[in-house]
């Protein structure tokens, strides 16, 4: 810890977490857009709050990325918004679509890489 913050190595891991979880609940907010959200700014902190309690539950669920619990955490917080059922389940299957499931071919194809090398 001492290494971290003599070497504003804290700061940057605070700015950057941060910014990852502005990030998810933005990518949250455009998969509602694709879903048929009409655009309004208004409803983008309401998202981002629903966003970073849906993957609290993700990381208390007993299942594998918090699968299930996940998207009824997320679901369930659209729809207290009043986010129309239809449009917010939509949403949230895009929005776990893009960042749960697309990334699991490149990792295994970089992990089949780093092993081939025998990096790893």
């Amino acid at each position: 810890m001492r290494a971290l913050t003599h070497q504003h190595g804290l700061r940057w891991l605070v700015v950057t977490s941060g910014a990852l979880t502005l990030t998810y609940g933005l990518c949250l907010y455009v998969a509602l857009l694709a879903a048929g959200r009409p655009f309004d700014l208004a409803v983008v902190p309401p998202v981002i709050l629903v966003c970073v309690v849906g993957e609290g539950v993700a990381s208390v669920a007993p299942t594998p990325g918090g699968l299930g619990a996940t998207e009824a955490a997320l679901v369930s917080g659209l729809l207290l918004y009043g986010v129309p059922l239809d449009t917010a389940l939509a949403g949230v299957l895009i929005y776990r679509l893009a960042t749960f499931w697309l990334p699991v071919p490149p990792g295994y194809l970089a992990l089949r890489v780093i092993t081939h090398r025998r990096l790893l």
